[in-house]
C-alpha cells in the first residue's frame, strides 16, 4: 500500500515546540523508567512506567495516521487512552493507599467514572467524538485521589524521607498537568472547536491555552523522571 504523505499536517506538527518537547519529555520519562525498573519491580509503579511508553506511541501512531492519511480523525487513539490512562491510576493509587475509607473512595470514584464512559461509548461515535464529561469527571475524581493519598502520605511518613517515595512525585506531576489540563481542555472543546473560521482573532487565545497545558505535561514528565531517578527502591516504598 502506498501512504500518501500530507506535507501540511508533518509541517503543523514539527512546527509545535509545545508538542514536540512535551513528546520528547514523555520518551524520557518512559526510558528514565526502564532504567531503574528494577526498584520497582513487583510494585504498582512498573504499570505506571508501562503506561509512559504507551502514552508515547500511543501519540507516535496517532500522528502518523493523520500524517499518512490513514484516517480522516485519529479521535479513537485517545479515546482508548482514556480507559486505560484512569484505570492504571485508580488501581496504582488503590494499592498504596491504607486508609479503608480512602481505597473504598476510590473504588467509589473509579465506578462513577467507568459509567461515563461506558454511557459515550454506547451513545457517541467513538471514533469521531471525545468523551469530554467523561474526561473532565475523571480528571477532577482522580485529582481527589491523589490529594487523599498525599494528605495520608504527609501524615503519616518520616517527612524528613519524604522525598524517597516515587508516587510522591508521580502525585506531584499529575496534580499540576491536571489542574492545567482541566481547564484548558473544556475551553478548547467548549470554544476552539466551534470556531470555522481560521482568521478569527480567539484562534491566537485558544492556541495559547492549548500550550500552556503542553508545557504543563512537560513539567510533568520531567517530575516523572526526577522521580525515578530520586527514589528508594521497592522495597522502601511499600513501607
Amino acid at each position: 500500500m502506498d501512504l500518501e504523505i500530507s506535507q501540511e499536517r508533518l509541517e503543523f506538527i514539527l512546527s509545535n515546540p509545545s508538542t514536540m518537547t512535551m513528546t520528547a519529555l514523555e520518551l524520557l520519562s518512559f526510558v528514565v523508567g526502564l532504567c531503574y525498573w528494577k526498584k520497582f519491580s513487583k510494585t504498582p509503579i512498573v504499570v505506571f512506567i508501562l503506561f509512559l511508553g504507551y502514552n508515547f506511541l500511543n501519540e507516535v501512531v496517532a500522528a502518523f495516521v493523520l500524517v499518512a492519511n490513514l484516517a480522516e480523525r485519529n479521535t479513537a487513539f485517545y479515546n482508548l487512552r482514556y480507559l486505560i490512562y484512569f484505570s492504571a491510576l485508580f488501581w496504582m493509587y488503590f494499592k498504596y493507599l491504607n486508609k479503608r475509607s480512602f481505597k473504598n473512595t476510590v473504588v467509589a470514584f473509579y465506578a462513577v467514572w467507568l459509567l461515563t464512559y461506558i454511557y459515550f461509548v454506547a451513545t457517541s461515535n467513538f471514533l469521531y467524538q471525545k468523551p469530554l464529561f467523561s474526561a473532565v469527571t475523571g480528571d477532577m475524581l482522580l485529582l481527589v485521589v491523589v490529594l487523599l493519598y498525599l494528605v495520608e502520605t504527609i501524615n503519616s511518613a518520616d517527612l524528613s524521607k519524604i522525598q524517597d517515595h516515587v508516587l510522591i512525585y508521580i502525585s506531584v506531576g499529575l496534580v499540576i498537568s491536571t489542574v492545567v489540563q482541566l481547564p484548558a481542555s473544556v475551553a478548547i472543546y467548549v470554544g476552539w472547536y466551534k470556531i470555522t473560521d481560521a482568521s478569527d482573532s480567539l484562534n491566537a487565545f485558544y492556541k495559547i491555552i492549548r500550550d500552556a497545558s503542553f508545557w504543563a505535561y512537560c513539567i510533568s514528565y520531567l517530575i516523572f523522571a526526577y522521580g525515578f531517578y530520586r527514589a528508594k527502591s521497592s522495597n522502601y516504598l511499600m513501607q
